[in-house]
């Protein structure tokens, strides 16, 4: 009998340790205020990683191609927020409409495929550079694995250049 109550304490005791050594799962409204303040900053908006549909593994080796392109994501929150991705922008997830009007001119067709297939408009609209400054992001963009056809790349840039110039 005394046996029995010592093993029934034992197990109390670390049942108990367990329970409040664990900090609760934050929630996703949480999550959510943590995504935006850490992936949806100057780079990116929320519809790019709205578009994206990826499994635990996706998920883990974007965060980790981010956190080593200069994204801040402290220990505690990666993976939380890695949870938080698989949650709610997974492989079963329908996809969303993506169309973006674009302005027209030789190149929109290019825009809009090539550029808003990643990114919503706003890091792109809100930039000013000139034809070197949009060659070169155009350039940065294929480095990172952006599909632009070789062929059109020139056109690309003029259709940057004449909307989102420098003034």
């Amino acid at each position: 009998m005394l046996k029995r109550k010592l093993i029934v304490c034992a197990v109390l005791a670390i049942a108990s340790r367990i329970a409040f050594s664990q900090s609760p799962a934050p929630s996703n409204a949480e999550m959510a205020r943590k995504m935006e303040a850490t992936c949806t900053g100057y780079c990116h908006g929320p519809a790019l990683i709205a578009q994206q549909r990826l499994d635990r593994n996706g998920w883990t080796r974007e965060i980790d191609k981010m956190v080593r392109w200069g994204a801040v994501v402290s220990a505690v929150d990666r993976d939380p927020l890695i949870d938080y991705l698989v949650r709610t922008f997974n492989v079963n997830r329908p996809l969303p409409n993506s169309f973006k009007a674009a302005p027209a001119g030789k190149g929109s067709d290019l825009f809009q495929t090539y550029c808003l297939a990643c990114h919503d408009e706003r890091p792109i609209t809100s930039r000013r550079l000139d034809k070197v400054g949009w060659t070169s992001q155009v350039d940065q963009m294929i480095k990172w694995g952006a599909y632009v056809p070789t062929a059109r790349k020139d056109e690309l840039v003029e259709y940057l250049t004449t909307h989102w110039g420098a003034r």
